[in-house]
């Protein structure tokens, strides 16, 4: 029993010492200190400091929409008739004139058949003299009542079919002739081939396409813009266009605008036409600068900020010159060195400009 009694004085003794060792250490046996502010001296900004006001502007806001290049006239070259291929004359990226022959076909079946079809309209014309002669000698004989009727009717019937004859191998004479002619395929317009899909020993079939061309002076840029945007766009409209691969930009016309909108995508086609440039090549990548309206901006001289780290900020005078240092979210670089402030500052208040260099 006295040693429980012992043990339990230890025990309180020892936790009292550890409490009375922590309010010492906390300073709780000294004089306590008023929790009221304690005042500190701002920094102030100098008589002759430098500074600008926080501006409020409208811009217009531009949205960038991406397309490509592409010729307002494209050409599928392909064959008027079945022959096999002999020669193919030019090869992608060649310019050629309207009229120039692109392709050569294969011409003994067609030229065998324009020999048929002349020698069959010699017989038929043979055979038409000999019934115009007939028809004049049975028209006498009947005049004077030599002949009858039917026979007449049958000189008559027998020229009938004879001038059929020559009427139906001419013409059959004139598409083997035409068919002849196609043995040579000419560029219908100018331009530059863009696709060779035919190699000479293939087949050309009519309808199958052998080349491409597309013509370099009729390029503009096809662009899929929302169709928000795009219903406030209206054709002969002005627009800004980059080509970032030649890292040149023009100005463009809005030639059409297709009525049509994707339904996944939301968008319409936009058609800008572009001015004529060598360097420009259908398919190229390229931006078309779309008007979407005016934003307000707060602009404060590029000169007022300072980087810490990652960390953009100012220094605001406020009353009495009072400095005050502002972290900000920067946004787009004017032009006039100027920059946007999207938060962090209000308009009608004062950044301090760093003090202009004598040297």
């Amino acid at each position: 029993m006295k040693v429980v009694i012992r043990r339990t004085i230890e025990v309180l003794v020892g936790l009292a010492v550890i409490v009375v060792a922590v309010l010492w250490l906390s300073g709780g046996f000294g004089a306590r200190i008023s929790p009221a502010p304690v005042e500190t001296a701002s920094p102030m900004a100098p008589d002759d400091a430098a500074v600008a006001p926080v501006q409020r502007t409208t811009t217009d806001v531009t949205e960038w929409a991406s397309g490509a290049v592409a010729s307002a006239i494209q050409t599928e070259v392909s064959s008027q008739i079945m022959a096999r291929i002999e020669e193919v004359r030019v090869s992608a990226g060649d310019a050629v004139q309207a009229g120039q022959t692109l392709v050569v076909l294969g011409r003994q079946e067609p030229l065998a058949r324009a020999d048929q079809a002349r020698q069959a309209l010699a017989g038929a014309q043979a055979l038409f003299d000999l019934a115009e002669t007939e028809l004049k000698r049975i028209e006498q004989l009947f005049d004077r009542k030599v002949v009858t009727r039917q026979n007449l009717d049958q000189a008559i019937a027998s020229f009938t079919g004879a001038t059929a004859d020559v009427d139906r191998l001419e013409r059959a004479l004139d598409a083997a002739e035409a068919a002849l002619a196609y043995t040579e395929i000419r560029a219908p317009v100018e331009g530059v081939v863009v696709d060779r899909l035919a190699e000479p020993g293939e087949m050309a079939s009519p309808g199958l396409p052998l080349l491409r061309i597309y013509d370099p002076a009729a390029l503009r840029v096809e662009v899929p813009v929302r169709e928000t945007l795009a219903v406030r766009l209206a054709t002969g409209q002005r627009l800004g266009i980059e080509v970032p691969a030649r890292g040149v930009t023009f100005d463009g016309t809005i030639e059409e605008i297709v009525p049509f909108a994707e339904p996944g995508a939301r968008t319409l086609l936009v058609k800008v036409a572009l001015p004529g440039d060598p360097g420009l090549y259908a398919g190229l990548f390229a931006r078309v600068a779309i008007p979407a309206g005016q934003r307000e901006q707060l602009l404060v001289p590029l000169t007022a900020i300072n980087q810490v780290g990652q960390l953009d900020f100012v220094t605001t005078v406020g009353p009495e010159r009072k400095l005050r240092r502002r972290f900000v979210t920067l946004g787009e670089l004017m032009a006039d060195d100027r920059i946007e402030v999207l938060s962090g500052l209000t308009v009608g208040e004062t950044v301090l400009l760093p003090p202009v260099s004598t040297e």
